[in-house]
């Protein structure tokens, strides 16, 4: 009988640790599914950190450009074309009832993220508001690569006699002055970019690498063919022109080494609101001047965005200092 009992006892003690080596076997298993799942977790949790950090940096690296004169014409087509090939862009004009409609048409655009868009009204002859147009981009937008300066009128028509000191003054402020203006704090900022990026680069070997190919600062300003010729009845506008090849020039040769290309494009006559002014106001001079081209017609406004966004691209660092001359061949 007691030898029954030990029996029953020791099957009793087995079956016990058998549980219980059955519980420890799966509290192990269930240890380790936790501690896989938490370490899938933190996988996942470090690839998505790492993508994160990935797409900011892409977000960061897109590029920054001005257009002045954005709301109208060349501007309005070369601020299009930047945004279409990715760039972030101030768009800047000091007609408030155009720069609206631009908004319009951007914010309807499927293909155009509004948040790439800074939209700024202001007076380009006047310093303080140039100032702060850039100040004001690169706060919305972090830094500063490309600008496109781009203001301007045409002025009244007469001859040097006849023209008034006022009305000389209103085209030179607007055309020349912004330009100037524009360069100058457009290069201040990015001459400071500049000189932040040297110091964070400071243990980096790059002194085999061009200004021109390292930092890609592009500015490009709007000539016209009559900044390399003559435009007589137009002596302002003709003048503002020349003034503005002439500091594109000297902006070119003193800023090659600190890697800021500077270039003008020089277009004829193209169709844009300014034109479609010459035509109301002096109608058979504007068909004279259109019949004059070989190809056949005036120059589209895209056409003469598409070279300033070529001008403004990494796929021509050695060009500077040039007046890109875009008229159809009536000057070949």
């Amino acid at each position: 009988m007691a030898s029954g009992r030990h029996e029953k006892d020791d099957t009793r003690a087995l079956s016990l640790g058998t549980k219980a080596v059955i519980c420890l076997s799966v509290a192990a298993v269930t240890f380790s599914l936790l501690k896989l799942k938490k370490t899938l977790m933190d996988s996942r949790s470090r690839t998505l950190r790492k993508t994160c950090g990935v797409l900011k940096k892409v977000s960061s690296s897109r590029r920054v450009a001005i257009v002045t004169g954005a709301a109208s014409g060349i501007g309005r087509a070369t601020a299009l074309r930047f945004l279409e090939l990715g760039y972030s862009v101030a768009c800047v004009d000091i007609n408030v009832g155009a720069m609206r409609s631009l908004r319009q048409e951007i914010e309807s655009s499927v293909n155009i993220p509004n948040e790439n868009v800074h939209y700024l009204t202001c007076n380009l002859a006047i310093e303080e508001q140039v100032k702060n147009v850039v100040r004001s981009t690169v706060s919305h937008f972090g830094r500063l690569d490309a600008a496109f300066n781009n203001a301007g009128i045409e002025g009244v028509r007469a001859s040097i006699s006849d023209l008034s000191v006022d009305d000389y003054d209103a085209v030179m402020n607007t055309n020349a002055r912004s330009v100037f203006l524009c360069m100058k704090y457009e290069i201040e900022q990015m001459l400071i970019q500049k000189t932040r990026t040297l110091s964070a680069e400071a243990n980096l070997q790059n002194e085999d690498v061009a200004p021109i190919d390292r930092f890609g600062y592009t500015i490009v300003n709007s000539a016209s063919t009559a900044g390399l010729s003559s435009m007589p009845e137009f002596s302002a506008y003709c003048a503002s022109k020349h003034a503005i090849v002439g500091l594109t020039k000297c902006a070119a040769k003193e800023y090659a080494n600190s890697g800021i290309r500077c270039n003008a494009i020089c277009p004829s006559t193209v169709a844009t609101p300014m034109v479609a002014r010459f035509q109301h106001n002096w109608p058979t001079w504007q068909r004279k001047q259109n019949a004059s081209f070989p190809v056949g017609r005036v120059g589209r406004a895209s056409e003469i965005a598409n070279a300033v966004a070529w001008l403004c691209s990494s796929q021509c660092p050695f060009l500077t200092g040039e007046m890109m001359i875009i008229d159809g061949a009536s000057s070949a």
